[in-house]
């Protein structure tokens, strides 16, 4: 078994469906090769060390039966961490200690799925630490138990993403769907609104309105889930300017839903007036990230347009790998 082994995971962006996907429709969203990372290294005892500079934690240290225990964690920043331990531990086993620290080539302030990224890498760490084969859909299973501990409820679209890679169909409904997609050359943009979106307090906004306005919201929902179907054929033909039409649509609903700002219209204006096939925000809304899709005879204006309307260009690619091994030393 290795004694110290160094993981990765891939944040994410959603191209179609947010918060549709809460309530049981489809989304799409793809893998971004900006990634979090992870060292786990075994200590021998029975203690967990916890280093997450980019969620303030420094040297946090316990036992490892203390890891979330009743639902608390040590510290706040290290609640998915902790959680995934007591997973772990309850459902295959922990031998002996661990001390993890991890870097992240993404801000969590940017809405790319950290916390999802975090849960992924730690599971599958801590399965290959102690030689421990788990399918993809076990490791969700458990990484989807991990979140919920912490949150309460999760729909899972960005934990899949982390795991599986690539683009995906997910759906989180009776019998969850996960659909892997080929989407070569995806001519995908991103900036960041300057805002860090607050995801819960978004979607407790569209449960309220859901709540007032039940036959509309659900309208938009189906909708969503219309466009979430035409964006899977388009994305399977490389029918760019197609796809381009969806996200403009998929806009407008999600302003529907109550969760567009004035910053991130911005953005999208901007980037449409630029030439861009389409432009949309992306996640729960409030701030965070815009995707664009723009060929590459617009791509440099789109990108100057965002930049010039406020946004901070995110350097990113789409259909990055899942969860991986990244090295791994042994004794």
């Amino acid at each position: 078994m290795p004694s110290m082994i160094h993981v990765s995971a891939p944040g994410k962006l959603m191209l179609l469906g947010e918060h549709a996907v809460v309530h049981g429709r489809p989304c799409l969203v793809t893998a971004v090769d900006s990634r979090l990372h992870m060292t786990l290294t075994r200590s021998g005892d029975d203690r967990f060390t916890l280093d997450a500079p980019d969620v303030g934690a420094h040297g946090v240290t316990g036992r490892l039966a203390d890891a979330f225990r009743d639902g608390r964690a040590l510290t706040h920043g290290t609640r998915f961490i902790e959680s995934a331990l007591r997973v772990f531990a309850e459902q295959i086993g922990l031998e002996g200690g661990v001390a993890i620290a991890t870097r992240s080539d993404f801000s969590s302030q940017l809405g790319l799925g950290s916390s999802s990224a975090t849960v992924a890498c730690a599971l599958f760490g801590l399965a290959r630490l102690q030689d421990v084969e788990l399918a993809p859909q076990r490791l969700f299973d458990l990484g989807l138990e991990t979140i919920r501990r912490v949150q309460g409820t999760a729909s899972g679209f960005d934990l899949a993403a982390a795991i599986f890679g690539g683009t995906l169909v997910y759906e989180n409904a009776a019998s969850r769907r996960i659909e892997p997609l080929g989407a070569p050359g995806l001519p995908l943009i991103a900036a960041y609104s300057g805002i860090k979106a607050d995801t819960a307090t978004y979607v407790q906004r569209v449960n309220a309105r859901l709540a007032a306005h039940p036959a509309a919201m659900e309208h938009i929902f189906e909708a969503m889930r219309a466009l979430v179907i035409a964006g899977r054929d388009a994305l399977i033909q490389c029918d760019w300017a197609r796809l381009g039409e969806l996200l403009d649509m998929g806009h407008g609903l999600v302003h529907a839903l109550g969760v567009d700002i004035p910053q991130t219209a911005a953005l999208v204006f901007a980037a449409r007036a630029a030439g861009a096939f389409g432009a949309k925000l992306s996640g729960a809304g409030g701030g965070d990230c815009v995707i664009a899709l723009a060929g590459e005879d617009r791509r440099a204006e789109v990108e100057r347009a965002l930049e010039a309307a406020g946004g901070t260009l995110l350097r990113v690619a789409p259909n990055a790998p899942g969860v991986r091994v990244e090295t791994e030393s042994t004794p």
